[in-house]
């Protein structure tokens, strides 16, 4: 399992580049995947929070791609930071209870990807 990092990579490139996009959309659907099938209410409770703001990100990113207006892009590089600070708090929620996840090392290597393409 990874090791969690204390430093946030910078936000990516804008709109997300085709791997970026590739990563985050990878990382929400294991994120359904495990909210959906996982029985734990904590575990429940600590993905919820992740899946929707990537579900939000990723509904901008489409809605960037059409619209290159100004606002919604200084909007979105801004969610990006919190997105990627929520995953940060998730990435440490999950390794320091792996027990409630059923698939804790998954999760954290799709993180650990989408701060790769990130940096």
């Amino acid at each position: 399992m990874s090791t969690p990092q204390n430093n946030l990579p910078a936000p990516p490139s804008f709109p997300l580049t085709d791997d970026m996009r590739a990563a985050y959309l990878d990382l929400y659907n294991k994120l359904e995947t495990e909210y959906q099938s996982n029985p734990d209410a904590a575990a429940r409770e600590a993905i919820r929070p992740a899946k929707v703001n990537l579900d939000d990100l990723l509904t901008k990113d489409n809605m960037c791609r059409f619209d290159a207006d100004t606002a919604l892009f200084s909007a979105t590089l801004h969610q990006f930071k919190d997105v990627n600070d929520g995953l940060k708090t998730l990435r440490e929620q999950i390794a320091a209870t792996t027990s409630h996840f059923s698939a804790a090392g998954s999760i954290l290597a799709a993180i650990d990807k989408v701060f790769s393409l990130v940096s």
